[in-house]
């Protein structure tokens, strides 16, 4: 619940009609268990970075501290199923690699945009169909506040990508 007392949107719920044949069809087409439906989910938790972010004027020369967060959804269960093939997953070091770089790259006024950038990222350069963000900022200028932060979702198709295969 936020403070207003309305309910905080959480990730998209799985819907088994989208991919899955509905009871209405016939059984010999039910080949396909809601298991093998249900999307397989990673997650990054407490990746920390220092960067030059904020858009006040004091903020234009400090470096700051960003949490990032991420659950992204993939489809890794067949390759966890043979020999722990690590082709076709998430490489969480390489995310945080890539997330670090491209913090780097600029100021960044608002923690809005550096969530987005960070979806488009993860979603262009890592095997997922869809990916939630959540970006927490440390404010310098505000030391009785923990973090302030911003969260997105976010889908291939968003960024002008192609579905994964099988999703």
């Amino acid at each position: 619940m936020s403070a207003g007392g309305a309910a905080l949107p959480s990730w998209p719920t799985h819907n088994p009609r989208v991919c899955c044949p509905g009871p209405a069809l016939a059984p010999e087409l039910l080949e396909v268990s809601v298991s093998d439906c249900r999307p397989d989910r990673v997650h990054g938790i407490g990746m920390h970075y220092s960067c030059r972010v904020g858009f006040h004027a004091h903020e234009q020369h400090i470096v700051q501290k960003l949490r990032v967060d991420f659950e992204a959804e993939t489809r890794w269960r067949s390759l966890a199923q043979v020999d722990d093939e690590t082709l076709g997953l998430v490489n969480y070091a390489e995310v945080d690699k890539a997330v670090g770089a491209l913090l780097d790259t600029r100021h960044w006024r608002l923690i809005e945009t550096v969530a987005e950038a960070i979806a488009a990222l993860i979603c262009e350069q890592f095997p997922v169909s869809q990916v939630r963000v959540k970006v927490t900022k440390t404010p310098a200028d505000m030391p009785q506040v923990e973090g302030v932060a911003v969260e997105c979702w976010r889908r291939r198709e968003d960024f002008g990508l192609a579905p994964l295969p099988g999703t």
